[in-house]
């Protein structure tokens, strides 16, 4: 993106010559020095690390045609000291390839050490500059303050670090004051070093200052900051880019009117803009980007902006439209409204802006057909409408925009037909990017186009079914993107020349036969090359691996054959990532892979590879992630795999190692991701995985052959979420503390990927993909790298456990999957195993469970799949919400105790279950039941040993019992006689 315009630069350069123009008609290199000063330089010198001999030339008599020193031509004083790095910073180079040498490289060009007190004796010194250097941290001398001639200061960009010394201030005549550290500069780059101070009154002694840049300098407790500023009525350039001020403290009367550039970008306002900033009648640059904003974009009335060029707003939360009084602004050259949330269509007035040159309104929420007022914006060389939802075609009017250097309509809905006609206006033509399903590139076999592209961005638009011929004539591409493009066909050969210079190349998901190309030319050392293959269908062999591109990713193909050799022929420190997944290649892996020095990830997974894994793979220091999964890789895991310290994920299932898992594995520290998984692993589970594996987040290890009781040192693993120990010979309890999970407990699904540092050196992250397997649901499902970070899920089925279910686990509220089933495990189900709110899969089944299934279990509103069979449950099966879902009969088989829906075997009062509540009625009238006949035995004998009691110590009851009983006797005796002589 383009920070500042033609016009800001020749008014920057004009700003700062009026600064210079005076100290250079006085400093001069043909007059002789003062012996006092000779000296104090050669003080200074020696304190400072000059590793490039940059001051070689600071000797003999003459100071002042020493490399650097200006001397004023009357008195003979050094009056400019200007040791600023000339040395150009290579971007591109430093985050490519060549980070660690380049890093060298440049750090050479830059004096270093320490400042020197003896400075203090260039009491005449107007100008000191010792930008872009590299002092590694050390402060600011405070003594700076006491050159109280100064008029310009430049210390930006040079690695110091700590507190801005107050005694600045006393610099009174002071013009220039630059601080900065900014985005892109070695120092920025390389380093954590930044500056600070608690207050910047100091600065309204600097009653002459007109430019004043702190960029990078964290001024989150400086609240006086606007104040302070406020009294440099001169100040005509503010820059105060990333220093974490975050309150717009009032201000009554503004004083800085002359100010023409303020640049407040990357800080953390959360406010509206202030309306004193449209009363700055001189401003011709505005930088507010990357910020929290909102509310209304400007006032209604513009009227004392009419001298503003620049207006960048991107990166805030703008959410209204954009109003009229915004293209008033007829002076405006450049505007950058992108990444808001701005609504509505973009307005037809937008064609009043004639001397725009860059529009930048990317990712908001645009609506509506691009208007065709586009076409009077003659000056734009940048348009950028990317990530809105502008849909039917693209005016005409804006293919006669001959000035354009950049076009990015990307992300909309755009539909329709382009042809050779459309381009035929855009020579100037050299960053291209369209992105819409709807979009098709139908241009002739020989169309030339008018321009040479740089950037080429055709994401999932129809170019195919032909490769485009048109590509041939394209000498200076550096970014190629065509993936999802239709293409079926067959790269051609030429291809190999226009691809020599490309950086970033992404053919992925098209159809491609043949072999990947191999685009042999620039070497990697200039810049970082990514090679995007995936899903191509690429065939064959792979004849040899290219090592001059950083990342390299062959994933999802139709590749055959033996892993290839690196090129030797070629540097061995380049390649960062090499992905081969996915693929058909046999064979063993190749030692000759250890050669790749600063390797961070290799992924070798689902092919059919055999053999070993070479032992010389421990040498790879820089490995982020190892991926060998779903081979045919057999015997022991290395030992040397404990040699790799950086080491965060280390894929092995699904082959066929065996032995135990190495002790040298301990050294892992930095582990978040261990899967050894189906293979024929014996032994115990290694205490040490939770005494010293602290960073684990998932831990897969079903599926082998480990026995004894589970380690209670893994519920020192407070970050796991996914506990794998399925279908092992696991035996004992399941362990209490497993409630020490954390990540189980909470029901807040951050995304938790694992990055590893691809570019360590600059601090470069990347996420690489991830992907699990867990038997859930009923199924095994695969979760990939969009979803695998959220899986909270606890195995241990297919053992021989023992003992309760720990009420313990029903803490462990983030839980989506309990799998227990097929071990030994007795008692009930815990009553409150409906805390577990966030479960979609629980299986308890084959196990020894008794008594009622918990009503609790209807609080499970997202369980989905359950399985309680071949258990010893019995009673009513709870009904009500989510339970009335899972009408399969099955998952309550082998539990002969169990009656009720959906169960055909009703339960003994014949009701069935109706609902929660009559659910609730009913085992409420089965508890009373149980009471009832619990207590009639005892009732009966209290009640039996009472009367016998009475009979005992009263005699006249005794008498009236017996006498009754016998006359009750006599009169039955009696009707049984006579019965049986009527019968007979």
């Amino acid at each position: 993106m383009i920070k500042f315009t033609a016009f800001i630069v020749l008014w920057f350069v004009f700003l700062t010559g009026k600064i210079d123009l005076g100290l250079h008609a006085r400093a001069h290199s043909n007059v002789s020095c003062l012996e006092s000063e000779r000296k104090t330089l050669l003080e200074f010198k020696k304190d400072l690390i000059d590793k490039s001999n940059r001051l070689a030339s600071w000797t003999g008599e003459n100071c002042c045609s020493w490399e650097g020193v200006g001397c004023s031509r009357n008195t003979r004083h050094v009056v400019k000291l200007d040791l600023r790095n000339n040395a150009t910073f290579d971007f591109d180079r430093f985050w490519g390839g060549d980070t660690q040498n380049y890093f060298s490289i440049h750090g050479e060009t830059c004096l270093g050490g320490q400042i020197s007190p003896s400075l203090v004796n260039l009491q005449h010194l107007h100008y000191l500059d010792l930008s872009s250097n590299y002092f590694a941290g050390i402060r600011i001398p405070a003594f700076i303050g006491s050159l109280k001639n100064l008029r310009y200061l430049n210390f930006s960009n040079a690695g110091f670090n700590g507190t801005i010394p107050p005694q600045l201030g006393n610099l009174s005549a002071l013009n220039y004051l630059d601080l900065g550290n900014k985005i892109g500069s070695f120092s920025f780059e390389t380093s954590h070093h930044s500056l600070s101070t608690k207050s910047l009154w100091w600065a309204t002694s600097l009653s002459s200052l007109k430019h004043l840049d702190l960029s990078g300098a964290d001024l989150g407790e400086a609240q006086d900051w606007l104040q302070a500023l406020n009294k440099l009525r001169f100040l005509s350039l503010l820059t105060l880019q990333s220093c974490s001020i975050y309150p717009f403290p009032h201000v009554a009367h503004l004083n800085f009117t002359s100010l023409t550039s303020l640049d407040l970008s990357e800080n953390e306002f959360n406010s509206t803009i202030p309306l004193w900033l449209f009363n700055l009648t001189s401003l011709v640059h505005l930088d507010l980007s990357s910020n929290s904003f909102f509310g209304p974009i400007v006032p209604n009335n513009l009227q004392h902006w009419t001298s503003l060029s620049y207006l960048d707003l991107s990166y805030n939360q703008f959410n209204t439209s954009l109003p009229d009084p915004l293209f008033t602004l007829n002076n405006l050259v450049h505007l950058d409204m992108s990444d808001n949330q701005i609504q509505g269509p973009l307005p037809f007035s937008l064609g009043n802006l004639t001397s725009l040159a860059v529009l930048h309104m990317g990712y908001n929420k645009f609506k509506g057909k691009i208007p065709s007022a586009i076409g009077q914006l003659r000056e734009l060389t940048e348009l950028d409408l990317s990530g809105n939802r502008f849909n039917g075609t693209i005016p005409s009017s804006l293919w006669m925009l001959s000035e354009l250097k950049s076009l990015d309509l990307s992300d909309n809905p755009l539909s329709g037909e382009l042809r050779d006609i459309h381009f035929a206006q855009l020579a100037q033509l050299k960053d291209l990017r369209l992105s819409s399903p709807l979009l098709a590139l139908n241009v002739s076999s020989s169309w030339v186009p008018p321009f040479q592209l740089q950037v080429i961005r055709m994401r999932s638009i129809k170019i195919g079914p032909k490769f485009p011929l048109w590509l041939q004539t394209q000498q200076r591409v550096e970014y190629l993107v065509m993936s999802n493009a239709s293409i079926s066909d067959t790269i051609p050969d030429w291809f190999e020349r226009v691809c020599h210079g490309i950086k970033y190349l992404d053919f992925s998901g098209n159809h491609m036969m043949g072999k990947p190309p191999v685009c042999k030319g620039n070497s990697g050392h200039e810049f970082r090359k990514i090679f995007f293959l995936e899903s191509i269908k690429f065939e064959g062999p792979l004849q040899l691996l290219p090592t001059d591109i950083a990342e390299l990713y062959l994933k999802n193909n139709s590749l055959q054959g033996i892993i290839p050799h690196p090129d030797i022929n070629m540097t061995l420190d380049i390649l960062r990532v090499l992905d081969l997944s996915d693929n058909h290649f046999i064979g063993s892996i190749p030692d000759s892979l250890c050669s790749l020095q600063m390797l961070v990830v290799l992924d070798l997974s689902n092919n059919q590879l055999s053999g070993r894994i070479p032992s010389c793979i421990g040498k790879l220091k820089t490995l982020g992630a190892l991926l060998l999964a779903n081979n045919s890789l057999h015997g022991h895991i290395p030992i040397s795999l404990g040699h790799l310290n950086d080491l965060q994920s280390l894929h092995l299932n699904r082959n066929n190692f065996t032995g135990t898992v190495p002790f040298s594995l301990r050294h892992l520290k930095k582990l978040e991701y261990l899967d050894l998984g189906n293979n024929r692993l014996e032994g115990i589970i290694p205490s040490w995985i939770g005494d010293e594996l602290s960073r684990l987040r998932i831990l897969v290890l079903e599926s082998n052959n480990f026995h004894g009781d589970i380690s209670v040192s893994l519920c020192k693993l407070s970050s796991l979420q996914v506990l794998d120990l399925e279908d092992n010979n696991l035996t004992g309890h399941i362990p209490r503390c497993f409630n020490n999970f954390t990540a189980m407990i909470s029901t807040k699904l951050d995304r938790t990927d694992v990055f590893v540092d691809v570019y360590p050196v600059i601090g470069e992250e990347a996420s690489y993909r991830e992907e699990l397997s867990v038997f859930i649901k009923g199924g095994m499902l695969n979760y990939t790298s969009s979803n695998v970070a959220y899986v909270r899920f606890m195995g241990l089925s297919g053992n021989k456990l023992s003992g309760e279910i720990p009420v313990e686990l029903m803490s462990l509220v983030g839980l989506q999957g309990l799998d227990l089933s097929g071990n030994h495990l007795s008692g009930r189900i815990p009553e409150n195993i409906g805390n577990l709110s966030q479960l979609e899969s629980l299986d308890l089944s084959k196990n020894d469970l008794s008594g009622p299934i918990p009503q609790s279990l209807s609080n499970l509103n997202f369980l989905s799949c359950m399985n309680l069979s071949f258990n010893k449950l019995i009673g009513r099966i709870p009904s009500g919400r989510q339970l009335q879902t899972l009408d399969d009969p099955t998952i309550y088989m082998g539990n002969s105790g169990l009656c009720g829906e959906p169960l055909d075997k009703s339960c003994p009062d014949g009701k069935s279950n109706a609902g929660e509540s009559d659910g609730d009625h009913e085992d409420g009238k089965e508890s009373y039941f149980d009471w009832f006949y619990a207590g009639l035995g005892p009732g009966f004998a209290v009640g039996l040993v009472g009367f016998l009691s009475v009979l005992c110590f009263q005699k006249s009851w005794r008498y009236a019992y017996f006498g009754f009983l016998e006359s009750l006797f006599n009169k039955v005796w009696v009707e049984i006689a006579l019965l049986k002589r009527k019968f007979n």
